[in-house]
């Protein structure tokens, strides 16, 4: 029985994993407008727990959670407080708390605006000198902000400048190092807008293609081939564009339409970026001896998000996901499990009522012997744009107790 609880608890967390940047910034609209999040600290010893608590609010707000203002001072207090102030590791709701240490030869202001960048939710900041933490919020139009839970200090979201400590000596830090409420899959990402392309071509024509590929992430590849009816590649022009716009445009120079002979030809456009996100658009072109004709495509990856493992037994769960096809078609979802280089979950495709996919996964004792798992979640749409979610799961003994630690990490 404890290996299959083992196994299901397992399982169970492979499904979750952090929140994607583009998507915490969408929902970061009227954050700093919410004063509930803002608490001073309970007893004289606990601005750590107290800041630690706001921090929380905020995170679970962005994830969407309901219960985000239960997160308080005495929730955390079980979890998260031992008889020397606040734990560097500690795990509620869903979310694991992580601590650091500033660079002293570097500034600190600094350090702490690249950390906000990731943490749209703040980070803990401690000062060792004073000592007393508070929670810096965000960096808006070069001013830091934060919520200083000290009774002397002022109440809700203000400059730094207000606080009752200074942050450029600061020691030490806290902020969220996972969150697993967060919908998992790329969202809303990689699009193609107003992509025109020639469908007929007269012998000896050129054409020059236009349109943008836009993504929150890293548009990492993009492709555009034109092949025979039978597969035989011609030409081929690629960009590794490492940003978040690319102007189609750039390809005409590598490719060279006037050269194809009579006949007909397929033309692909391919691209991919850092959420997982794939488009495929692929066309028929004919070069015969007419006007040139041509035509436009707009599309993005699905959205793929709220992956849940419900309904746990000791033989099995289901996994549950939301999956939707941002221009309104059809679209699948696609799951496998692997492990050593073997794949454990064939690929099967999910139950569908409405936008919800459900996939069931019986437990496997295999599992128990492994140390790390690959899982793949992939929603495919009827024009083959993909969105995958990729996660790796590694699996170690826990030194102080005969329990197992999970680490997870979205690649």
């Amino acid at each position: 029985m404890r290996k299959r609880l083992l196994t299901l608890l397992l399982a169970l967390c492979l499904f979750v994993t952090a929140a994607p940047l583009a998507l915490a910034a969408d929902l970061r609209t009227g954050l700093d407008d919410v004063d509930g999040f803002y608490a001073k600290q309970q007893r004289s010893n606990t601005c750590t727990l107290a800041s630690a608590a706001m921090m929380l609010r905020r995170r679970a707000y962005l994830d969407g959670l309901e219960d985000w203002a239960a997160l308080t001072e005495s929730r955390l207090r079980r979890v998260a407080w031992s008889y020397v102030g606040l734990s560097h590791q500690f795990t509620i709701s869903g979310m694991t708390v992580g601590y650091g240490d500033f660079d002293r030869k570097q500034s600190v202001t600094d350090q702490i605006v690249a950390l906000l960048r990731d943490h749209p939710e703040g980070i803990v900041v401690y000062n060792r000198s004073y000592p007393h933490a508070i929670l810096v919020t965000d960096y808006t139009d070069g001013t830091l902000y934060c919520s200083d839970p000290a009774p002397s200090a002022p109440s809700g979201r203000y400059p730094v400048s207000q606080a009752s400590i200074s942050i450029t000596k600061a020691h030490s830090y806290w902020y969220v190092s996972l969150d697993t409420n967060a919908p998992q899959g790329v969202g809303t990402s990689l699009t193609a807008h107003d992509f025109v392309y020639p469908t007929r071509l007269a012998p000896g024509s050129d054409f020059a293609l236009a349109g943008t590929l836009t993504s929150p992430a890293a548009i990492t590849a993009v492709q555009l081939s034109i092949a025979t009816d039978g597969g035989t590649p011609l030409q081929t022009a690629a960009a590794a564009p490492d940003d978040t716009a690319f102007d189609l445009a750039q390809l005409n120079d590598q490719l060279d339409l006037a050269a194809l002979p009579t006949g007909s030809y397929t033309l692909t456009l391919t691209a991919s970026d850092d959420y997982g996100g794939r488009i495929t658009q692929r066309t028929a072109l004919l070069v015969a001896g007419r006007a040139a004709e041509s035509a436009a495509y707009s599309g993005s990856a699905p959205i793929l998000r709220e992956i849940n493992a419900v309904d746990l037994t000791e033989t099995g769960f289901d996994v549950e996901c939301t999956a939707i096809a941002p221009e309104g078609g059809s679209v699948a979802v696609l799951f496998s499990a692997w492990a050593d280089a073997k794949q454990l979950t064939l690929g099967s495709v999910a139950e569908r009522e409405g936008d919800k996919f459900t996939i069931h996964v019986s437990a496997n004792a295999t599992l128990l012997d492994i140390d790390s798992l690959l899982v793949n979640i992939t929603a495919m749409d009827t024009d083959g744009n993909t969105s995958l979610g990729k996660l790796l799961v590694q699996i170690r003994p826990d030194e102080d107790s005969e329990d197992v630690v999970v680490d997870q990490k979205l690649l």
